[in-house]
């Protein structure tokens, strides 16, 4: 089975194809870390870009101030 890892599939499709293979109990628990790492890692992901939004929406209109402040000197 040939696997394009790149395609960003969900977790859950990564748990299907686990399900489809002739693993041994060690490596298919391995595995299922692994997938469980990247569920974590992709949680993560969005809360980080979730906050850099909100940082850099704050910070933009911080600026806009400092540039209104420095046109009416």
């Amino acid at each position: 089975m040939s696997i394009n890892m790149t395609n960003d599939l969900e977790p859950a499709a990564y748990r299907e194809l686990l399900e489809g293979t002739n693993l041994e109990e060690n490596q298919r628990q391995a595995l299922l870390e692994l997938i469980q790492r990247y569920e974590q890692l992709l949680a993560e992901n969005a809360r980080l870009r979730k906050a850099l939004l909100r940082a850099n929406a704050h910070q933009g209109s911080r600026m806009s101030t400092k540039l209104k402040e420095a046109l009416y000197e």
